[in-house]
């Protein structure tokens, strides 16, 4: 009878072990790898001196984080906005690219307006889909009350994509005018962290509105100009990765608090999986920088976790394809 040698036998047992382990952490179930990504994302979130509510959805997870809460959205509300109009304009079998006559008395040279630096001085036309595009890329709020004014309300837009919507745990009821002659009505314009991620979601990853015009504003959200120390600071290191997202920016209220500091964003991997990521901070005592840092660390965790999953991945499948 032939004898193993006894190192021979070591290394047998030492491999069996390891294939074990291994087969164990390729068996875990999805369950534990959200609580742990949700673990490590708490580790972020504990010390703020806020509320911060996270949703995070991607082919294998739907993790949230405080998702029972309202969150005052601020000009995240314009994506809500642009798929209204959109809509709108389909529905009344016209083009996003209808031209608009704007009177100058219609505009407030007083509130975030890049646009005043093209118009203002005097009447002008402008199309809708530039008046989108200014609302998205740089949430300009002359852009956004006139298409509130000229093509769908706040109540009309709340309804129109409330029947959209996968998730449609929202509420829009007020314009950037509204709220800035009375900055409290911010917290009536609100949304859950997961609602914001799912409906960014269904904007790239389904026809969620039936026009051409969704092609304008999924080159939009990849163009915004704002917030881009938020979700979008791990881009310069990876600019293989594809980002979409849009913005949303608070008054301080009474307490002295930023009433609101947030980011919807979507992302593309260079092996084509998507996730869409939704960061809303309320109430914070700090400063703007200090919010966009938090925001943009729990963007590096969840791009770690998606980059760490697929690597995981894969060496699982290569091992199911050696036995």
């Amino acid at each position: 009878m032939k004898t193993i040698p006894f190192i021979s036998l070591l290394r047998f047992i030492y491999l069996l072990l390891i294939f074990a382990l291994f087969h164990t952490s390729c068996n875990v179930s999805r369950t534990e790898k959200s609580i742990s990504i949700k673990e490590r994302l708490y580790s972020i979130i504990d010390t703020v001196p806020g509320t911060v509510g996270i949703a995070f959805i991607s082919d294998k997870d739907t993790v949230t984080i405080n998702n029972s809460v309202h969150y005052p959205m601020m000009s995240v509300f314009k994506l809500h906005q642009a798929l209204a109009v959109a809509t709108e304009m389909d529905k009344r079998s016209a083009s996003i690219d209808s031209v608009l006559h704007i009177r100058t008395e219609e505009l407030d040279s007083e509130t975030w307006s890049p646009m005043l630096k093209t118009y203002g001085d005097s009447d002008f036309d402008i199309s809708i889909r530039d008046l989108i595009r200014y609302a998205l890329t740089l949430s300009d709020n002359n852009a956004s009350n006139l298409l509130f004014k000229h093509i769908a309300s706040p109540s009309a837009t709340d309804s129109i994509i409330r029947s959209l919507a996968d998730e449609p745990a929202f509420r829009i009821t007020c314009s950037e005018k509204e709220m800035k002659e009375n900055h409290t009505l911010a917290y009536l314009n609100y949304t859950t962290p997961l609602s914001g991620a799912s409906l960014i979601r269904q904007v790239f990853d389904s026809p969620l509105i039936n026009t051409s015009a969704i092609d304008s504003i999924r080159k939009d959200l990849a163009t915004v100009t704002t917030g881009l120390d938020r979700l979008g600071a791990i881009t310069p290191q990876h600019p293989e990765l594809f980002f979409a997202h849009k913005t949303g920016s608070g008054y301080r209220n009474d307490a002295g608090e930023l009433v609101a500091h947030n980011d919807v964003g979507y992302f593309r991997l260079p092996d084509g999986r998507t996730y869409a990521l939704a960061v809303f901070i309320c109430d914070f005592s700090g400063t703007e920088a200090e919010a966009s840092e938090i925001i943009a660390r729990i963007s590096q965790e969840v791009y770690n976790y998606m980059t760490i999953q697929y690597e995981h991945l894969l060496s699982c499948s290569l091992l199911t394809l050696a036995n």
